[in-house]
């Protein structure tokens, strides 16, 4: 005969299986109460948030209903960020007085942009079947100047001019950028009216003198002067003299000989330099 193996139970297993026989009922119970507790916790949840969903339904629609009316106004959002325009006054004539039909036309122009440069500005003066040759030059944020045409021939008298704009180059710029600041670090002084002795005609030309300084750190390889005459508020003359090789603190005496020089009241020299140009500048090695 095979015998049958028997486990022997220790006295602390018997007394838990005694333990589990009189309270299975009661453990059951307990499940079954946890169970109940857990489909209460969960229902609730679901519940509390299709509560939530439907009550807030309303006001996310409404938002959506908004959202969806509201227009951006593209156009007037680009003007927003576009410069603002030239600010121009009218155009001047200044005859040379020469035995060839010639003058000088000039217009002030202001940029009243302070971040925005005008690194190029292309324009031309017209009249009655006529116009002037293609001009270029350029205007500082903020910068009120004259822009000109010198010496154009005619064929006759004028009393009128339009001035054309043929194309703008737009630059957005740092408005505190200490490029800015090299214009006012260019010095004029002593400005006073003389004659030379032409040594071919033996005669006095008059002529323009004044003193120059570069008080800034930077040389240059040229740097264009305009020469304004006024009588009073009025222009009555415009000249141009070019600086070269003026290095930085240097100091020099300029002179300009002007032969038909128009009676005026006072003298203005205004450097026309773009310090945005990185050509201008001679290099430090």
């Amino acid at each position: 005969m095979m015998g049958v193996m028997v486990e022997k139970l220790t006295a602390k297993q018997l007394r838990f299986a005694q333990w589990y026989l009189a309270n299975k009922k009661r453990l059951k119970l307990l499940l079954l109460i946890v169970v109940i507790l857990l489909n209460i916790i969960v229902w609730g949840i679901a519940g509390y948030q299709l509560y939530k969903y439907f009550s807030l339904k309303e006001a996310h629609e409404q938002m959506l209903k908004e959202l969806t009316a509201e227009q951006i106004d593209y156009l007037k959002l680009h003007e927003h960020f576009q410069p603002e325009n030239l600010i121009l006054e009218n155009p001047i004539l200044l005859s040379l007085y020469s035995t060839e039909l010639k003058y000088d036309f000039a217009i002030k122009v202001k940029n009243s942009n302070k971040n925005w440069l005008i690194q190029e500005i292309e324009y031309y003066f017209s009249w009655e079947n006529g116009q002037t040759q293609m001009q270029k030059s350029f205007i500082l944020p903020g910068e009120e100047k004259y822009i000109l045409a010198l010496g154009q021939e005619v064929d006759g008298k004028l009393t009128k001019a339009e001035f054309i704009l043929s194309n703008i180059d737009w630059q957005r710029i740092n408005p505190n950028d200490q490029l800015l600041q090299i214009p006012s670090q260019l010095i004029f002084e002593n400005i006073e009216l003389g004659y030379a002795i032409s040594e071919e005609e033996m005669i006095a030309l008059p002529q323009i003198s004044f003193s120059i300084k570069n008080e800034s750190v930077y040389n240059f390889w040229q740097v264009n002067l305009l020469v304004i005459l006024y009588q009073n508020s009025k222009i009555v003359g415009i000249n141009t003299i070019l600086v070269k090789n003026w290095q930085g603190n240097e100091q020099r005496q300029m002179e300009l000989i002007w032969p038909k020089i128009p009676s005026y009241s006072h003298i203005q020299i205004v450097p026309d330099i773009n310090p945005f140009d990185s050509e201008i500048f001679i290099p430090v090695y």
